[in-house]
């Protein structure tokens, strides 16, 4: 072997070493990881929708999602700094399309329960009863209680089940009904989702939604005091409100026990 080549293949081994060494050093950064390696097949689906839904694209445009780790802590002195943030940290991605492109998404972070953020994705069954509707502004006057002759001529509205086709994406809503609340106070606002997360159906931050809307001026009802005390009963319309990022055809999205009163 001549002494040049000695000298190459000399050079090759050290730089294998090299590469050998760097790759197990304690600080080398994380490899990324295929999602499914990390995530169940459930949160798996709803990081790809939430991806897509970011990217601007369709869930079938995706052709990988991979979670690109934490960085390694820092070590000072030998010893690992760590850092404390508030709520869970943020999900960052490369997210590969069906054209070769490859791009960075984030999402999540923070106290998040958007289904992709969750290990148990499940649609929300939103309304305003359930949030802000009986704040009053501190130091305000509560609003009365309703009539005894309003709640008498007062009508609520009453579903045991309804199936809603889905045949498009985009902003839907779904008129449920009509009813009449006593001085235009609201009591409860409720539904159940028949499946929290259906298979042939992804909704955009996995939330539907139960509006209740004046038949005066069509604006949800949001809180009780900034609606106000009405004379008599206040015509009211149920509207069930939701935006479909995908579908399957032939795909229905189920409720039950629908109350407005």
């Amino acid at each position: 072997m001549s002494r040049a080549i000695a000298l190459v293949l000399a050079a090759a081994l050290v730089l294998t070493g090299c590469e050998a060494l760097a790759g197990a050093l304690p600080n080398a950064p994380p490899e990324p990881q295929p999602c499914a390696r990390i995530y169940n097949a459930a949160q798996c689906t709803a990081i790809t929708d939430a991806a897509a839904l970011q990217l601007g694209t369709t869930r079938e445009d995706v052709v990988s999602v991979e979670v690109v780790p934490d960085p390694t802590p820092e070590v000072r002195d030998g010893v690992t700094v760590l850092q404390t943030l508030g709520g869970a940290p943020r999900m960052n991605l490369l997210v590969t399309l069906a054209a070769g492109t490859v791009h960075q998404v984030s999402m999540c972070g923070g106290v998040s329960m958007e289904p992709q953020c969750v290990a148990d994705p499940h649609l929300i069954a939103d309304s305003v009863t359930q949030g802000g509707y009986h704040d009053v502004p501190e130091g305000s006057s509560p609003v009365p209680s309703a009539a005894a002759d309003a709640l008498t001529e007062a009508t609520g509205l009453h579903i045991d089940r309804l199936d809603i086709p889905i045949g498009h994406t985009g902003r839907t809503e779904v008129v449920l009904g009509m009813a009449r609340l006593p001085n235009g106070l609201l009591t409860t606002a409720d539904f159940e989702l028949v499946d929290a997360w259906p298979a042939d159906l992804s909704i955009v931050d996995g939330r539907v939604t139960l509006e209740v809307r004046s038949t005066e001026d069509g604006k949800p009802i949001q809180n009780i005091y900034a609606h106000g005390w009405r004379t008599g009963t206040e015509s009211v319309e149920a509207v069930l409100v939701f935006e479909v990022f995908w579908f399957e055809p032939g795909a229905t999205l189920s409720i039950r026990d629908v109350v407005v009163r």
